[in-house]
């Protein structure tokens, strides 16, 4: 841990540059994950209500839930689509490009939200989860390329954990605000849902002030001198000869590999092995139930027993362990080393979600155990959540930029 302070007090910069890019990163795609579960009362009345005015319809329960499933849903889509063609965007247009690009939808999502009570309209508020989503799938991406490329290798642990702790951050923020005395309350949802859109806007005001990543403008253009700027600005004044020359090297062995498309990089044996570690390894992730605890996570404490003028703040220790646990991987990362933390992670998430199985089971006997186990559930998540995304780049390292973008792509997807 003395470690990784160190290192942080030498690179301020740099430091700089990794807060620039998580706020309209990966900060994004968290954010979006939580923020529902508060305002969640308010948008379905006003798609009951506009069905009443707009086609004299009385919705059904089902049927409420059903639409209200699609607006919570509709976001993967979009995340989905985002991540698709980020790889592509970033390689020719350049990873600082790409970001300043994807917040313009930030933006105009966020109008959908702010106009969508106004206008009576809940397809406004479809078409901005999809915006959102498209934006989240494609941040998640240039960021983390943006950011690990940018890090020197002393530092590249502390970066790739930064992704999550800003996905981390954007969780707590969208359950943060989302406080009835904050923006959680009927007059002010439609201004919760359009935080991301400032957001958006914080990001283009800062990031033309950061150069483009060194690995992209040495590897990918072929400029040098651009390169040499660019590591004097993040990294500060010094010499960055063996950095450099390291680069070299790879551009040289890599001389004519083209940029490659998913489907191409599916296909590609040469990284198979690499390929199939990381699908497995965030498809983990994915399907361990941690976005379901975000977004539906006001039914679940209800289910448990926790008194509803209190729900709202039993889901902020939610996001706040999984904080304190992605800045405590932050620390010990390049100490402890990857591996280890993955397999502590995927350790303690087997048990804990054992232990939820039997407490569920024990709940029909008139138990109410479940909540007691969300901090530990969420501790183990962290773990595994935090260094995933750098196993992903270290797995890739020496390989191109054209093959490293889809990649990521194929997480995010």
């Amino acid at each position: 841990m003395t470690q990784a302070i160190s290192l942080l007090v030498r690179s301020p910069r740099f430091i700089i540059a990794t807060l620039i890019l998580g706020t309209g990163g990966s900060f994004q795609y968290g954010f979006h994950i939580s923020v529902l579960n508060s305002p969640s009362p308010f948008i379905k009345e006003l798609v009951n209500r506009t069905c009443t005015e707009r086609y004299n319809l009385s919705l059904e329960p089902w049927v409420l839930s059903l639409i209200w499933s699609f607006i919570v849903s509709i976001y993967c889509i979009g995340g989905i689509l985002g991540s698709l063609f980020a790889g592509r965007l970033a390689h020719v247009y350049g990873r600082k490009k790409s970001l300043l690009f994807n917040n313009i939808l930030a933006i105009a999502g966020a109008t959908m939200m702010l106009l969508s009570r106004v206008a009576d309209s809940f397809e406004m508020i479809m078409i901005g989860r999809l915006l959102y989503g498209v934006n989240s799938g494609f941040a998640l991406v240039v960021h983390t390329l943006y950011v690990v490329e940018c890090a020197p290798r002393t530092m590249r642990g502390i970066a790739g954990v930064s992704v999550a702790t800003f996905v981390a951050l954007g969780k707590f923020a969208g359950q943060l605000l989302g406080l009835r005395e904050l923006l959680g309350s009927e007059d002010w949802w439609p201004w919760l849902l359009a935080f991301s859109g400032f957001m958006g806007i914080l990001q283009l005001l800062t990031l033309p002030f950061l150069p483009e990543s060194p690995h992209f403008l040495l590897l990918d253009r072929g400029d040098r001198p651009g390169c040499e700027k660019a590591m004097q600005q993040l990294w500060g004044k010094g010499d960055h000869t063996s950095e450099i020359e390291e680069m070299l090297l790879q551009r040289a062995a890599l001389q004519g590999v083209q940029y490659r498309t998913v489907w191409e990089l599916i296909c590609d044996r040469t990284v198979r092995w690499q390929l199939l570690t990381v699908m497995v390894t965030c498809s983990v992730l994915q399907f361990c139930g941690i976005n379901a605890v975000y977004m539906y996570a006001l039914d679940v404490f209800r289910t448990a027993g926790i008194p509803s003028h209190q729900l709202q703040y039993a889901t902020l220790g939610t996001g706040l362990c999984e904080i304190t646990v992605s800045l405590t991987c932050a620390m010990i990362i390049e100490s402890t080393g990857k591996r280890v933390l993955l397999i502590r992670g995927n350790l303690m998430m087997v048990a804990v979600l054992g232990l939820l199985t039997i407490t569920l089971n024990l709940q029909l006997a008139a138990f109410r155990t479940p909540v007691i186990e969300t901090p530990e559930y969420m501790t183990a998540v962290s773990f595994w959540s935090s260094d995933a995304v750098l196993l992903h780049h270290q797995l890739l390292e020496g390989r191109p930029s054209g093959e490293e973008a889809p990649c990521f792509s194929i997480n995010t997807f």
